[in-house]
């Protein structure tokens, strides 16, 4: 089966097959086409299919002749005879006589369209019948965020990806006796759907989320809980507290970890930013000297000194931002150790562990993630989103205020993309926040009336 099939409507795939086996047919009964001398279009219906898989979905006449298997020729003289008389020939089957049809292009799209409609307002079986799925594949979509050096429009891979989220909707939907016609879904059934599809297992719903919101309809959806647990789920409080940073630094110096397993952690923690395993471009086969975003991508030429401590700039490819970060705001101890891997420019990360590619670090940070959350006694194995979490969980703890943790322009480390995400998700990481509050609320409430026996 031809690969443009795939991604044209089943009523259009039907069309077009039909075609090709009529086609066929001929070809084995009269060797050729020219020998048949009639035409080879049987119905209105597949003159309308070629017309809109071509203009609508930019599928070119030569992919469609070869799937029909004819000469390009015969189909760019339809497109012509159509867009010069507004007219073609069908052979009509049942009767075996030559039939003229009077139609245009503009007529020709709208009788596919109207096939297209879904045939109930609710239900559909083919996912290309939603006319929210077919723009998003037809047309171009521009990314959310611009990264330089890319493709301002979603490439083949992220739409696909995002397909594959709403085909397990639609059978999530029709399980359940629900409307599976994207079209009509709203965002608070949509949200519901994917804490049960995916068992609460907040990682893989964030990237649905995110996938979802390419569609151009959907791009408000989820305000604020990308990143954020809502109401469906209870928070697993996975995080490190700066008492399990002075630990993990312990079982450094006695050997319990390596320089290099320390020095990443400290970094993640330090910096506070995304992994940049999923950002655009990114593989596991990438060269982690090639690449340019968060964690991973930190750069020797964006570590400088200032005064006594060293500034390190994060860029962040989802924000299209780079923000800085002072090395020593956690702790200025592991500034010494980290120097004695520098280099003049590319990948940190790279330079520390020795190791080349994406993939291999993956795995490897897993791993040594995996040893620490053992070494450290947690109830839990840390995974390297939760060091991130536990950057502002520490900077919340060490009583950083809200604002400047999550600004970014004060140099603790990358900034969130809206305050409402680390108000909802991040700050519940940190246990000691109320309890420092309550402290300072007693201590003004004793000042204040101290102040007010003495007036």
């Amino acid at each position: 089966m031809a690969q443009i099939l795939k991604t044209i409507p089943q009523v259009c795939q039907d069309q077009l097959n039909q075609l090709r086996n009529f086609v066929s047919d001929v070809i084995s009964k009269y060797k050729s086409l020219a020998n048949w001398g009639k035409p080879i279009f049987t119905s209105e219906m597949q003159v309308a299919c070629i017309i809109w898989a071509n203009e609508k979905m930019g599928v070119g006449l030569q992919e469609i002749a070869n799937l029909i298997g004819v000469d390009k020729t015969t189909l760019y003289k339809l497109v012509k005879r159509i867009e010069e008389q507004g007219r073609f020939n069908i052979f009509n089957i049942d009767t075996k006589t030559i039939v003229t049809i009077a139609m245009s292009k503009a007529d020709l799209i709208e009788m596919v369209e109207k096939a297209l409609q879904p045939r109930a307002k609710v239900v559909i079986s083919d996912i290309m019948e939603s006319s929210v799925v077919r723009e998003f594949l037809v047309k171009d979509v521009e990314k959310r965020s611009k990264v330089l050096g890319h493709k301002p429009v979603l490439g083949e891979k992220l739409k696909k990806e995002t397909l594959r989220v709403i085909k397990r909707l639609i059978e999530y939907f029709a399980r359940n006796g629900m409307a599976t016609n994207p079209d009509v879904w709203d965002e608070k059934a949509v949200e519901k759907a994917l804490y049960d599809i995916y068992n609460n297992d907040y990682a893989k719903i964030r990237r649905a989320m995110i996938a979802l919101r390419r569609i151009p309809q959907w791009s408000k959806w989820f305000e604020g809980k990308i990143g954020a647990v809502t109401k469906f789920i209870t928070p697993k409080l996975k995080y490190m507290t700066y008492e399990h940073y002075l630990r993990l630094k312990e079982e450094w110096r006695k050997g319990g970890i390596s320089t290099p397993e320390f020095l990443a952690i400290w970094l993640h923690l330090t910096a506070g930013s995304r992994e940049g395993y999923e950002a655009e471009g990114v593989s596991d086969a990438s060269k982690l000297e090639d690449v340019n975003t968060s964690l991973i991508g930190l750069r020797w030429e964006r570590l400088y000194q200032v005064g006594d401590t060293f500034i390190i700039q994060v860029y962040e490819s989802k924000t299209g931002k780079t923000w800085t970060c002072d090395l020593s705001w956690l702790d200025a101890e592991p500034i010494s150790e980290l120097l004695k891997y520098r280099k003049e420019k590319g990948s940190i990360i790279a330079s520390i562990t020795g190791i080349e590619t994406v993939g291999r670090f993956i795995k490897w940070y897993r791993k040594v993630l995996e040893k620490v959350s053992k070494l450290l006694g947690l109830e839990f194995t840390l995974t390297p989103h939760d060091i991130r979490r536990s950057h502002i969980s520490i900077l919340a703890e060490l009583g950083v205020p809200l604002e400047i943790a999550v600004s970014g322009h004060m140099d603790f480390g990358v900034g969130w993309e809206d305050l409402k995400t680390a108000v909802v998700f991040y700050l519940r990481f940190s246990r000691y926040v109320k309890q420092k509050v309550m402290e300072e609320i007693r201590r003004r409430q004793a000042e204040i009336q101290t102040i007010a026996k003495t007036a």
